[in-house]
């Protein structure tokens, strides 16, 4: 068995654990080829590391030098005639109170290049401007890292760049959190509409949903759709009564598990019969008629698997999983940054990556009942070679993973 030494080269998953005002969450990312000749790891990590093994993990509080310093100066005054409005869906997209936009957005911010995608964020708001906070998502955060090696190897003489993992690490962190003192403003002008009146018409119907989920996962690679049955598998136990909602013929469950029941509640008849984990179905649309035909505290958990973004009556679906969970109960939500664009509500597109956890623990936030929000994101894996999608040309890495879930009150 090898071991970590001063010139291997390691393959390494980083989980950031941290806390804001309203959630808890964790971030994986999964790191190859992580050379300890060439790469700057979190102060004090690598002599952590060195002598661990395949295995073996460790960890540790990041050193507040190495997290983004919270800077006062950096909260600007902006004149709204300074934000360059940008089209999504064919219409002006305007700052909203505790959202994120790219700074190239802003007008002249000094100390900021004109094309810059690091992200800020609209903290105060009036008629006339807002304040941008140029500060980084993670600014002023404690953070800790776990790093667990799953493989080591000499150094081969291969050339490489230099690589700083704490700034690979908290690039996207952050956005998930909501203010501390202020609600923040996903809300405002439709954001449940559909820019496709087409695909609004037929959702009335079930079409629309049965349409934007073809077997429900007809884009994600096969790695990232085993980091869905990794997060079900973190959360679901033996004896449970679990609800798939918005199911398809997939429930994504992990191998051994021995629920008591899974019933499926779907749009498409067909693709719930195909699904070999389901003991019961339901053929029900969720945006056509949010209440659900099931008796109160009838489940331990549900689940709700890239299908979160086609939802336009969230709040009334939310309270509703509230109602049909049982006491200490679990309510999970996962997606990814791939969608049916057709059927997506007009918020999600909007939002940066990350931002879209916020979204989801809002919708917990407005709901009655739930508590312990916690969100965790996957990303870094390889994209899996036998994956045949389009995007295996644009990238070479597997689609993130989000989830956002929480407990009903006991």
């Amino acid at each position: 068995m090898s071991y970590i030494t001063n010139d291997s080269v390691v393959t390494v998953v980083f989980e950031l654990s941290w806390e804001s005002a309203h959630a808890a969450h964790v971030e994986r990312y999964y790191a190859a080829g992580v050379s300890f000749v060439r790469d700057i790891l979190p102060l004090g990590l690598k002599s952590r590391m060195r002598g661990l093994g395949v295995g073996d993990s460790v960890e540790m509080a990041i050193d507040p030098s190495e997290i983004p310093e919270f800077k006062p100066g950096k909260v600007l005054d902006m004149p709204l005639a300074r934000f360059k409005a940008p089209f999504i869906h064919n219409r002006k997209l305007w700052p909203r109170l505790g959202r994120f936009y790219p700074q190239h957005l802003i007008e002249n911010v000094p100390g900021t290049r004109p094309d810059s995608d690091a992200p800020f964020r609209v903290v105060e708001t009036d008629k006339i401007g807002f304040k941008a906070d140029l500060n980084h998502p993670m600014a002023g955060r404690d953070v800790r890292i776990r790093a667990r090696v799953l493989g080591i190897r000499p150094p081969s003489g291969e050339s490489g760049v230099l690589r700083r993992w704490s700034d690979i690490l908290f690039h996207g962190p952050g956005m998930q959190a909501q203010l501390s003192d202020a609600a923040t403003d996903f809300f405002g002008d439709e954001p449940f509409a559909r820019d496709d009146e087409s695909f609004a018409r037929d959702d009335e119907s079930g079409d629309a949903l049965s349409r934007a989920t073809p077997g429900q996962w007809p884009c994600l690679d096969s790695r990232a759709l085993a980091g869905v049955t990794d997060i079900h598998a973190g959360l679901l136990g033996n004896g449970m009564d679990i609800l798939d909602l918005m199911a398809g013929r997939d429930s994504r469950l992990p191998q051994g598990l021995a629920p008591a029941s899974v019933t499926g509640l779907g749009v498409n008849a067909r693709e719930l019969v195909a699904n070999p984990a389901l003991t019961a179905s339901v053929v029900h649309n969720p945006n056509q008629e949010p209440t659900l035909p099931f008796a109160d505290a009838s489940f331990d958990a549900v689940v709700c698997a890239l299908a979160v973004e086609y939802l336009t009556r969230p709040f009334e679906v939310f309270a509703e999983a509230a109602r049909v969970l049982r006491p200490g109960g679990v309510f999970v939500l996962t997606f990814s940054n791939r969608w049916y664009e057709p059927g997506v509500i007009r918020v999600w597109a909007e939002l940066l990556e990350f931002e879209r956890m916020g979204l989801v623990s809002s919708y917990f936030a407005h709901t009655e009942g739930f508590g312990d929000v916690r969100t965790i994101s996957e990303r870094g894996w390889p994209r899996p070679a036998d994956d045949k999608d389009t995007a295996a040309d644009q990238t070479a890495l597997s689609d993130p993973i989000y989830a956002v879930w929480a407990r009903l009150d006991n």
